[in-house]
């Protein structure tokens, strides 16, 4: 399985989609810094830069997908599957290996990314002194909390791909999951309580924020919000690990 990991890095590595991907992100990120900087008058403030980041949580475990969905939406058509499992790698160590793979290039490219967006607000604009403000410590808390809800929507898309033959189908699925479900769920909570406390679980419900006075309220603003964020990243990880073990064992390819 290691084998196949370092071969799936080397092949990421050594293909131009992954850097000019990153690299399009940095410069949009740094672009939007500078236009405020010239042209955002009193938006040229860092708070209303990371406000973007801090309003829009979902925007990691979304790109998180879009990186992972990026990677290995060909793997039936490039014989990436097939050349493994001729190797003799089960379909669960392949299953495993992509997840691992998606899961770190997605972490390099949110630090790189994140990165450049931290640093074009802090050099490029000023700071905001009254009324609502946003600081970077909030954006850095908010990368942990959404950290293993990210991983978890990074398997979830992994896995679709699999059972899914139509990658359309697996977009779609994965939307439904993670965005109308809770939905659905949150409406029917308000007839039944089972639905209610699970959708209280939910990324999509309990990352709304609320700003209230002169600070902005997000959910891993306390213990014990932030540890819901992780419990619920964590448990949605393993289920959907499970979920592949246990349905790509006779999986045909």
């Amino acid at each position: 399985m290691m084998n196949y990991i370092k071969s799936e890095f080397y092949r990421i590595t050594h293909t131009k989609e992954i850097y000019g991907a990153t690299g399009i992100l940095v410069c949009l990120s740094v672009l939007f810094h500078i236009v405020l900087h010239f042209w955002g008058g009193q938006y040229a403030v860092t708070s209303f830069s990371y406000s973007f980041l801090v309003t829009e949580p979902m925007v990691f475990p979304t790109v998180g997908a879009g990186v992972a969905f990026s990677l290995y939406e060909g793997h039936r058509e490039n014989g990436i599957l097939k050349n493994a499992t001729a190797s003799g790698i089960s379909r669960t160590k392949i299953f495993s290996g992509e997840c691992m793979v998606s899961i770190l290039t997605a972490t390099i490219m949110m630090f790189v990314v994140v990165g450049a967006w931290i640093a074009g607000a802090q050099l490029l604009l000023g700071e905001k002194k009254s009324g609502v403000i946003f600081q970077m410590e909030e954006v850095l808390w908010e990368m942990t909390a959404a950290y293993l809800i990210s991983v978890a929507s990074v398997v979830s898309i992994i896995l679709l791909l699999w059972l899914l033959e139509q990658k359309l189908t697996a977009i779609v699925v994965w939307a439904a999951i993670w965005y109308i479900l809770p939905i659905v769920l949150e409406y029917l909570g308000l007839r039944f309580e089972a639905a209610f406390d699970i959708v209280n679980w939910m990324p999509y419900h309990f990352f709304d924020s609320m700003v209230v006075g002169d600070h902005a309220v997000t959910v891993w603003d306390t213990a014990k919000g932030w540890y819901r964020c992780l419990v619920s990243g964590a448990a949605g990880t393993f289920l959907f690990v499970c979920a592949g073990i246990c349905l790509l064992r006779e999986k045909d390819l």
